[in-house]
């Protein structure tokens, strides 16, 4: 349903909606999505639980029950991808030497002044659920992250999600790249055995042709500015192997009404946004100004709304999409996985 009809009347538009502040990578940073991104779909965080023995669970569940922070909501005591991720965030926020040493998880987090795109108890064990979500994205098409030899966390900031990927398989060689120096410095330095460095605001990357099995990217495409979008898209493909893929998130039709309903942007502006992906595709606004978002200060990096069939235009036959999944990201972002042809 569209968003005017969801108001009982059909949409008006003519001049353009005053924009709504945009949410800034911090404020975003206050929801931790945990748990569940599918029926008994939560491979990374299953993987890394069960290397627990009944005397590590044990003592974790007895600082579970003394913190409120670690306690499940009654209505997801059943769900066990809430139990797994609690676990996880509960022994490393305590610093469980003994869980921390067999998971492979690291307790180290950024200072106040490095971005991460989430902090504290919820976030002690890293970005569990977005490695679900990109493990997950690559089952459903097909491609098991247990065979991939090389792989980059395209936007990685600090490592929040690439730390928890390299903890689950070790045998992988990650990469992590970001514009922002600081992050990137922080995890050199302190997130061994994956191998971060500074990307541009524009392509190329560092890294030679066809040299990935894969490369993710959460929450990046909802920022570019669709013509630099589509020349990132091709930087992704120059850089991945025939057959490689790209899983990556962007806003899209459910984000609209997640933002209408949630209020972070007007309904009026939403009404624009769904307007203009009808009739063109796509939405975008550099809404960061001069101030910037983190250290990233460019035109091209603002906020983005993409439409299925705008991409699908785009992207074939160069890339074959072999999973779509809307809203998939945390009721959000729709998750695609493309398949370098």
């Amino acid at each position: 349903m569209r968003i005017g009809a969801a108001r009982g009347r059909a949409p008006a538009f003519g001049a353009p909606a005053p924009a709504a502040p945009p949410p800034t990578r911090r404020e975003l940073a206050r929801e931790v999505p945990i748990g569940r991104i599918g029926p008994e779909r939560h491979p990374v965080s299953r993987l890394l639980f069960e290397r627990l023995d009944p005397r590590q669970l044990e003592e974790v569940e007895r600082l579970r029950s003394e913190q409120p922070d670690f306690r499940p909501m009654p209505e997801h005591e059943s769900d066990p991808s809430f139990r797994h991720h609690l676990v996880l965030h509960c022994a490393v926020w305590n610093r469980l030497e003994s869980v921390i040493a067999t998971t492979g998880l690291r307790p180290d987090q950024p200072p106040e002044d490095v971005h991460a795109m989430a902090r504290g108890p919820l976030a002690a064990a890293g970005g569990l659920y977005e490695a679900d979500l990109v493990a997950d994205a690559l089952a459903g098409a097909g491609a098991a992250i247990e065979r991939l030899g090389r792989a980059l966390d395209f936007g990685c900031s600090s490592g929040r999600v690439v730390r928890v990927l390299q903890a689950a398989f070790p045998h992988v060689q990650w990469l992590g790249c970001d514009p922002n120096r600081p992050a990137i410095a922080w995890a050199s330095e302190h997130l061994p055995g994956i191998e971060f460095f500074v990307s541009g605001d524009e392509p190329p990357l560092a890294l030679e042709e066809a040299s990935l099995d894969l490369v993710y990217a959460i929450s990046i495409w909802s920022h570019f500015e669709p013509a630099l979008g589509l020349r990132w898209f091709e930087e992704m493909r120059r850089v991945l192997r025939p057959g490689g893929r790209l899983v990556f998130t962007a806003h899209g039709l459910t984000a609209i009404a997640f933002f209408a309903t949630g209020g972070a942007r007007s309904w009026q502006q939403c009404e624009e946004i769904e307007e203009a992906l009808y009739r063109r595709g796509w939405w975008y606004r550099a809404e960061f100004g001069e101030q910037g978002d983190w250290g990233v200060v460019n035109e091209g990096w603002g906020t983005s709304f993409l439409s299925p069939e705008w991409l699908l235009q785009e992207l074939t036959p160069r890339w074959r999409v072999v999973e779509f999944g809307a809203g998939r990201n945390a009721g959000n972002q729709d998750v695609y996985v493309l398949e370098r042809v």
